[in-house]
């Protein structure tokens, strides 16, 4: 395979969406003359190849705040997407949205060049509706729509923290916090849902000091983790979290009020972004298949566009428990 946005970003420790920016226009579209400069000699240097074919072009639109907060999780469903679609000779293009600003008429879309779109971290029934109507091959990734036919991927959540929460028990762990994501989010509801349901099945103590929600950073991890820890009358063992992310801050959390990990309290997270393997300790957690998913959601999209996919409303991806050294048997109950 050529050289990718990825290459290039990472080249010059950018985003990926910067170096699209650049690639995409003559104009400066909000770049200084430098970091445009910088890009296209990049571009030049490691041998970067447009691609430019009528009607081959699949958008991949993302809400900017989301791609933000979890960059690392996006970035690589965004690989995956860029990888495949270069394979299969159509044109990657990127487009970061505001979710306050989601609408069809600002959204800049070369409808001329679009063969299709892939949704992904954008919540609004409004903007797919539209999209619907003029007819334009769509997939969605982490969100659906009940009462619409278009195709989701959407990763198997419940199963992921039953999975997790079911080792807990089995090495002994009763007192089991959970740290919750942004309730606007399908995952979020999902993965939270699928604790409460652990509750019931494994006989965790239900004290509601042990669920806090969290901002999607690793400071709003690291603030619902100490809120447990003041205000629980004995810490959990273990503790839960909806993402890695989260769990890193709960984690800095722990240490900070001078417990150890998994000593005094176990943690797992969900995701197994690249750097839950370089934590200290390591970080257990839910491995997603996230680059995958990418590359799923290209072969289908392809598929819709030559008029040959079957009507899949929803495609589940399956998780795997990952468990490294932030996870042990519990001592105290």
């Amino acid at each position: 395979m050529g050289v990718t946005l990825e290459n290039i970003a990472r080249d010059l420790k950018v985003s990926i969406a910067t170096v699209s920016r650049a690639l995409s226009s003559t104009k400066r579209n909000g770049l200084s003359d430098e970091t445009r400069r910088l890009i296209l000699e990049a571009a030049q240097r490691l041998g970067y190849q447009r691609r430019k074919t009528n009607s081959r072009s699949v958008a991949f639109i993302i809400d900017k705040s989301a791609f933000s907060l979890a960059s690392e999780f996006y970035a690589e469903v965004i690989s995956g997407v860029e990888e495949e679609l270069a394979k299969q000779g159509h044109f990657f293009q990127f487009i970061a949205v505001e979710s306050n600003e989601l609408e069809y008429q600002k959204v800049n879309m070369n409808l001329g060049d679009l063969a299709g779109v892939i949704l992904i971290g954008v919540f609004d029934d409004k903007f797919v509706r539209h999209l619907e109507n003029i007819n334009i091959p769509m997939i969605l990734v982490d969100y659906y729509l009940p009462t619409e036919n278009t195709e989701t991927i959407l990763i198997d959540n419940a199963d992921g923290i039953l999975r997790a929460c079911r080792y807990l028990y089995d090495i002994g762990h009763r007192r089991v916090a959970y740290i919750s994501g942004a309730r606007n989010q399908l995952s979020a509801d999902d993965r939270l849902y699928a604790f409460k349901r652990a509750q019931e099945m494994f006989g965790f103590d239900r004290d509601p000091v042990l669920l806090e929600p969290s901002s999607p950073k690793m400071k709003g991890g690291f603030n619902a983790m100490d809120k447990i820890l003041r205000k629980s009358r004995r810490p959990p063992t273990a503790v839960v979290a909806h993402n890695d992310i989260i769990a890193i801050g709960a984690m800095d959390a722990i240490k900070l009020h001078g417990l150890s990990i998994p000593g005094d309290i176990s943690v797992c997270g969900f995701d197994d972004i690249r750097h839950a393997a370089d934590v200290v300790p390591s970080l257990s957690t839910v491995h997603v298949p996230i680059r995958t998913i990418g590359k799923i959601a290209v072969h289908r999209i392809l598929q819709a566009i030559s008029g040959k996919r079957d009507l899949i409303r929803k495609i589940l991806i399956p998780t795997r428990l990952v468990i490294r050294d932030s996870i042990a048997s519990a001592k105290r109950q």
